[in-house]
């Protein structure tokens, strides 16, 4: 185990490398807006485009604008602010409930005591809410607090299954987990970027452009869309 251990970070470590390459190293920095609103703005973007979690978040802020008159508000009130963002009734459900738990634990809206947890311990709180996963977990960790946590969405799924890095079967929990360990030191943030920036303009769900993708020296499926198209590699 310890050479397939070697050969992930490697090979994530020349994935990283080649992607910076072609698209720069995207500079991270922790978000302002409170950890608690992260959560709702993380949950908010669920299945959704970011532009309609965007609309969804600014109606939501309008509506309900301090934490106390969101945990407050009534389910059907919170539907109709984020129907824009689809799963209206699920998404309210979940961030009212994180809320009044948060409340009852805290005595507050605050999430700030997370900081001095460890980021397995963290990522545990975090997913034992309903409707939060290790992707919505990871995204709060990584951007609210800047720990070094891997999210992986459905771009970052994809690429790294076409890569070979996870298996073929992985769900998005188990590819952040399996991946993270082996993420460099300060790369989880850019990498986690570079690979959803990949994933919608070249390695995308139909017909990607792999003749153009900076990673096709080291992409078994790229070598394969290649040959089959009868183009070198």
């Amino acid at each position: 185990m310890p050479g397939a251990v070697r050969g992930l970070s490697a090979r994530l470590r020349e994935v990283s490398g080649l992607l910076a390459g072609r698209f720069g190293r995207p500079e991270i920095s922790v978000h302002e807006t409170g950890p608690v609103r992260n959560l709702v703005l993380t949950i908010l973007s669920q299945n959704t485009t970011d532009a309609n979690r965007d609309r969804a978040y600014d109606r939501l802020v309008k509506r309900f604008p301090t934490l106390p008159a969101l945990a407050a508000a009534r389910p059907s009130e919170l539907e109709e602010a984020i129907r824009v963002g689809g799963l209206a009734r699920a998404k309210a459900k979940s961030i009212l409930g994180a809320l009044a738990r948060i409340g009852e634990e805290r005595g507050d809206y605050s999430l700030d005591f997370l900081r001095g947890m460890p980021l397995p311990e963290a990522r545990a709180y975090l997913t034992s809410f309903p409707g939060v996963g290790v992707k919505t977990a990871n995204i709060l960790l990584l951007f609210s607090f800047g720990m070094p946590a891997f999210p992986v969405d459905t771009h970052v799924l994809r690429v790294t299954k076409r890569l070979g890095l996870v298996s073929g079967t992985a769900d998005l929990g188990k590819a952040a987990l399996s991946l993270e360990p082996h993420v460099g030191t300060g790369d989880h943030g850019p990498l986690h970027l570079n690979l959803i920036r990949l994933g919608r303009e070249i390695c995308r769900p139909r017909n990607p452009l792999c003749a153009e993708c900076p990673l096709l020296a080291v992409c078994p499926e790229g070598a394969r869309n290649m040959k089959a198209k009868g183009r070198p590699e």
